[in-house]
């Protein structure tokens, strides 16, 4: 668990972590920001000094309804069968209504039941008309059955982002943030001659995740505006205590890190490995 000032978010405190095992500085958190300052400022053992803006990439759609997945006072993400005779486990898409899923997905599921039916997806089953029932009109894309010592329930998993993946998908993700308007005016108003934004990638995030921890970034440079210098995409790996960090600027191409932050979560300065593309 990250551990920083109590004024950081998440992806601040994992910024910090991660810049300060590479960079050899300081990273100190502004707590004053009512005047459009950046979150930090960065204090290299020079001397200079740079500029710090911390940002997380998300896909608001996802997110949206995994937290209408998790609303307990709506049901939460587990649901008691009644109609049903065994335990379900389901995939909403992005977007559905969850609560339409909650009242409807007790007797959808039932007639797959009925159809000897205990694992379905929109691809392979389309030409199934119950199938179609379930995935087109509750817009969930797969489920099937799970085994339970309980009473049959239908349990609702978080939608997972699907399609081709590759390195630019994380460098188009880290581009789109660099290129909004708030994220430029912060940076631009900087008077340090680096200017950097860190783009924090969740997990929830699939797609950029996967692009990120998956693959070795593009040698190509990236495409910044003139207000920032400095582009780092950085998320948790899979391993645990672990991030990666990929990080270019307007002199430089990608370049990628994996760090191990144990030593760095008891205070000292964690190791770290590099490789480039």
């Amino acid at each position: 668990m990250l551990h920083g000032n109590s004024e950081m978010n998440h992806a601040e405190a994992v910024a910090k972590l991660v810049l300060e095992s590479i960079i050899p500085g300081t990273m100190i958190y502004q707590l004053e920001q009512s005047h459009g300052e950046c979150d930090f400022e960065l204090r290299y053992r020079s001397g200079a000094t740079a500029a710090v803006e911390v940002t997380a990439s998300a896909d608001q759609e996802q997110l949206q309804t995994i937290a209408a997945i998790r609303d307990e006072k709506k049901g939460g993400s587990s649901l008691r069968a009644t109609k049903c005779e065994k335990s379900w486990l389901i995939f909403p898409a992005k977007g559905a209504r969850i609560d339409r899923v909650r009242a409807a997905a007790d007797e959808r599921l039932s007639r797959l039941e009925k159809e000897g039916i205990d694992k379905f997806s929109f691809v392979r089953n389309w030409n199934q008309e119950c199938v179609k029932d379930v995935c087109r009109d509750l817009n969930v894309t797969s489920g099937s059955v799970i085994p339970t010592l309980a009473a049959p329930m239908i349990r609702i998993a978080f939608p997972s982002g699907g399609g081709a993946v590759g390195a630019s998908i994380a460098v188009e993700a880290a581009e789109k943030e660099a290129w909004k308007q708030d994220n430029r005016k912060k940076l631009g108003t900087a008077r340090t001659s680096e200017r950097h934004l860190v783009v924090y990638i969740d997990p929830i995030n699939v797609l950029p995740w996967v692009a990120l921890t998956d693959f070795e970034p593009p040698s190509a440079p990236p495409n910044l505006p003139e207000e920032i210098t400095h582009l780092w995409l950085i998320g948790h790996a899979e391993e645990k205590d672990k991030f990666l960090a990929w990080r270019a600027s307007t002199h430089e191409s990608w370049h990628s890190l994996r760090l191990s932050t144990t030593c760095a979560l008891n205070g000292k300065r964690a190791g770290f490995s590099q490789s480039h593309s």
